[in-house]
């Protein structure tokens, strides 16, 4: 695994450290260039974010300790983008569901020889990441240049990607295509590549840079569901079970001050994509990571290891994380009926943080970017 994200506990508080003293204040400006790795500009933090084994209201509660908000307003925003596109997801799951229709296996893409996109190409595969710029000018001409399927290049992505997550990648696919923005696409110039690569690469003339947006099927975008997001309380339940997963690795430390419970870390996977060995390694490293620092915790590797833990600790009531569109792990029907058999009610713990911004994210993030003031204020931050 490369150290560029490490998987112990002591190097992942060391490296977010050394991002919030040394390059948070240039944020701003430098978020936008592609410097190779290991990308010390931005702050590499959604393989984290994305598991919250780092929650957003952690990495806020320290930035803030160094800097006000509106010093660090960039930095924020990027922080909801990823709320923005899950609660949009969440909203409209046509969009998942005909995406995952559409799920293949496919093989990486050949050599192009287009500079820039073989060097992202093998980036993607070697260390499991790229940055946002570089993820866009990717799609642009996997798209445009290459005429390649937009669901196929989110498939590489999703195959690959240490820090994929179904609303941020799926959505962010179809912004690039002009789907998501009806009519709108983004188009990868050999002159933007050229500055915010720092004169690494510049593909004059190689890039299709007067295409089109795709065609779109509008009528899905505004196939809204109307979704209520209640909040849970546990403080009647007994027998609680709780189980943490690779939706969110830290739930314990959250609900451990007003509730009592037994926990299990449920490692096992159910993708329709077969994940590179990098992620998979990632992900399980991560997991003996939390054991090895938990004693408390029981280590869960299939359904039948998680119903027999429930029948030995006399689990009645089970909590687990909330699972948002793509990331099915437990809420699936054959399981479901198994904790019926077992007489035990199920609960899908949705964080603060998300239960109070998924209703904004219906619309453009414009809209949604209004209301992150009153998000913060809510989640206990002042100016």
């Amino acid at each position: 695994m490369s150290t560029q994200f490490p998987t112990k506990t002591s190097e992942i508080k060391e490296k977010f450290d050394k991002f919030i003293n040394k390059n948070l204040i240039d944020y701003s400006s430098k978020r936008n260039f592609d410097l190779g790795s290991p990308h010390t500009n931005v702050s590499t933090l959604s393989p984290y974010i994305g598991r919250r084994l780092m929650s957003e209201t952690d990495i806020l509660d320290i930035a803030f300790q160094k800097f006000k908000p509106n010093k660090i307003e960039k930095f924020v925003q990027e922080i909801f983008w990823r709320t923005y596109w899950r609660g949009w997801l969440e909203l409209h799951p046509i969009i998942w569901n005909e995406y995952e229709k559409k799920i293949q296996d496919i093989e990486p893409p050949k050599k192009t020889g287009i500079k820039c996109f073989d060097y992202w190409t093998q980036e993607l595969i070697e260390t499991g990441y790229l940055h946002n710029h570089a993820r866009m000018w990717y799609a642009s001409i996997w798209i445009f240049t290459l005429k390649k399927d937009w669901i196929d290049g989110a498939i590489f992505f999703q195959k690959n990607l240490l820090d994929w997550c179904p609303a941020v990648n799926t959505l962010s696919w179809r912004w690039v295509a002009g789907l998501q923005t009806i009519g709108k696409n983004y188009i990868a110039r050999a002159d933007n590549i050229y500055k915010f690569t720092n004169y690494k690469f510049n593909p004059v003339n190689e890039l299709n840079e007067t295409a089109s947006p795709l065609e779109s099927q509008s009528s899905l975008n505004q196939q809204i569901i109307n979704k209520e997001f209640e909040k849970i309380s546990f403080s009647n339940l007994e027998d609680i079970g709780l189980i943490i997963n690779k939706n969110d690795f830290s739930l314990d430390s959250l609900l451990k001050k007003d509730i009592n419970f037994k926990i299990c870390l449920f490692n096992c996977d159910n993708s329709l994509v077969d994940q590179s060995e990098l992620i998979k390694n990632f992900e399980n490293n991560l997991c003996e990571e939390i054991i090895n620092n938990n004693t408390n915790i029981s280590y869960v590797l299939s359904d039948e290891a998680l119903i027999n833990w429930i029948t030995k600790f006399k689990i009645k009531n089970l909590i687990i994380p909330y699972e948002t569109e793509g990331k099915c792990l437990l809420n699936r029907k054959s399981l479901l009926n198994k904790f019926t058999n077992n007489n035990v009610n199920v609960f899908f713990y949705l964080r603060e943080w998300d239960r109070l911004a998924f209703p904004f994210a219906k619309k453009g993030f414009f809209p949604f970017k209004n209301k992150i003031p009153e998000l913060l204020k809510r989640q206990g931050f002042t100016n």
